[in-house]
């Protein structure tokens, strides 16, 4: 037996490829951002090039370690014993419609990448499941399908989603098994990669045929109440692991992303089946019906600005409080510069030891040319997008400053590193500290506040800009949080936005009084 059998090499000369002896070759390939269709913000190459770009071997050395989705999949399918032929990897922040121009870049990428790697067994894509290009809704889609015309109908393609992701019938076609996140706040995106491997085991080594079977609900509900560790979402993660069995191999549930103005959007459900496709289509189902029982009970409580900081300063009893203004919110597609929750604390009667964030590259241009300790002000706000509101005026003192970016610690996402360009860390009266970055700073993870030397256990409110990832990032250090009602690209209150193309009825959109049928789509 050759001692090499499972294992990789490197190949003389060619550092994207490698060489083995008898193990079937698998690529992994992960291109993932999720779209905000009402964001002001249109996304372009640079958005994923900031972040950086990981192309052949690349995409293993510098996922190694990390809790995303390609290192799963690569570290997985090497324990099944397959050579791990990774690919690409691209990341970025949640923004606006990707320009097609580009997509075209980035599909000539993954397509360099897979010629180069020469025949492949088999092709893992870790994507988004929400990403959507001008000229189509369903852009994870379109590059599963360019993914297939190059690789060929034969080679089993298994397909990785975040819980907000889209699916559609058309991904369900193209690809073999499409599976997604277990949780919200998202912590097994490495988990997750790693049961595609399984399902690719499945189809290689057990010659088992895969498919996929998906069902929607038309229902769009607030990212707040999406957690699969509460109600009422858990009890349908409940109800969907006591469904798996050896012919249902994986059921997952996707939310969606609920600011996408498309056409086959909704509630997703989809079972991976060994070919079994009725019993995969009935799970999905008693699944739908099970939503469309407690449709009523996915409702946010929401706070004014002033009414949330007053709640804080009350409750507070020595951990922090935080301040969800999740209709800003950056991990959602949102441009990050929304100042209205700066002003009402900088504005406040007394003082509040506080932490806030906002995007705004010319501040931090005016500020960056001063010494530390030096005053300066600033008009904070609303430079990408104006919509919301106005900025605020402040003068402020000169704590810190850099371009050092920030490297995630907390569950989700652990190790990745996010460029947020140069940043200030300014403090206003009433002891408001502002971390002001020319990019979106990460609050779901306390690594978005700590890269400028911010001590966040010592202030009484911390401005989060997510509705629920940052409850796994700040787990055990804060007191209560506060969901704020604003309106906003990201706004928890969905009514507020203009949808013109999602189907209709819509639960959350619409006020409803009919029966399932109605809101169903297969």
């Amino acid at each position: 037996m050759c001692p090499n059998r499972g294992r990789y090499v490197w190949s003389q000369g060619e550092p994207n490829k490698y060489l083995s002896d008898m193990a079937k070759r698998v690529g992994v390939a992960s291109i993932i951002q999720e779209t905000n269709t009402f964001a002001a913000n249109r996304t372009t190459m640079h958005d994923f090039e900031i972040q950086g770009i990981w192309l052949g071997a690349d995409a293993d050395r510098k996922s190694h370690g990390m809790n995303i989705e390609v290192a799963g999949s690569l570290a997985q399918l090497r324990t099944h014993g397959f050579d791990a032929i990774p690919l690409m990897r691209a990341w970025a922040m949640s923004g606006g419609i990707f320009l097609d121009n580009e997509l075209a870049k980035m599909k000539a990428l993954l397509k360099e990448e897979l010629l180069t790697a020469g025949k492949l067994d088999g092709l893992i894509l870790n994507l988004h499941g929400a990403l959507i290009n001008e000229s189509d809704d369903h852009t994870d889609a379109h590059i599963t399908e360019f993914a297939r015309e190059i690789v060929g109908p034969d080679v089993p393609i298994v397909v990785t989603h975040d819980l907000h992701g889209n699916p559609s019938r058309r991904i369900v076609a193209a690809s073999d098994a499409l599976i997604g996140f277990r949780t919200y706040p998202h912590i097994d995106q490495g988990d997750t990669g790693r049961r595609a491997a399984d399902l690719m085991q499945q189809l290689l080594t057990n010659n088992r045929r895969l498919g996929t079977a998906l069902k929607k609900l038309n229902m769009i509900i607030p990212a707040e109440t999406m957690g699969t560790s509460d109600q009422p979402l858990l009890q349908i993660r409940e109800l969907a692991d006591s469904l798996i069995d050896n012919e249902i191999l994986d059921i997952s549930l996707f939310p969606v992303q609920p600011w996408i103005d498309v056409a086959e959007v909704g509630f997703g459900i989809t079972v991976v089946h060994s070919g079994n496709f009725a019993r995969a289509n009935e799970c999905a189902e008693i699944i739908r019906k099970a939503l469309w029982k407690i449709h009523k009970e996915f409702q946010a409580t929401l706070y004014s600005v002033e009414d949330a900081i007053s709640h804080a300063i009350k409750g507070y009893k020595g951990k922090m409080q935080l301040i969800s203004q999740s209709s800003d919110a950056p991990s959602g597609g949102s441009t990050g510069d929304d100042s209205r929750v700066i002003a009402s604390l900088v504005n406040y009667g007394s003082e509040i030891v506080s932490a806030c964030t906002v995007v705004d590259a010319p501040a931090v241009d005016k500020a960056y040319s001063k010494s530390i300790g030096e005053e300066v002000s600033v008009s904070l706000g609303f430079t990408i997008d104006p919509r919301w509101g106005k900025p605020v005026a402040v003068i402020a003192k000169l704590l810190n400053k850099g371009e050092t970016p920030v490297v995630l610690t907390g569950p989700a996402m652990t190790g990745q590193v996010v460029s947020i360009g140069r940043w200030v860390l300014l403090e206003s009266k009433n002891k408001v500290q502002i971390l002001v970055s020319e990019s979106a700073t990460t609050t779901f993870d306390p690594a978005g506040y700590e890269v400028a030397g911010i001590d966040l256990d010592k202030c009484t409110i911390v401005h989060v800009r997510s509705p629920l990832l940052f409850k796994s990032g700040f787990a055990g250090r804060y007191g209560e949080t506060f969901s704020l009602n604003l309106d906003g690209p990201t706004t928890p209150d969905v009514k507020k936005l203009n949808f013109y193309k999602v189907p209709r009825p819509m639960i959350g959109l619409d006020d409803f009084a009919g029966d399932l049928a109605e809101v169903s789509s297969d």
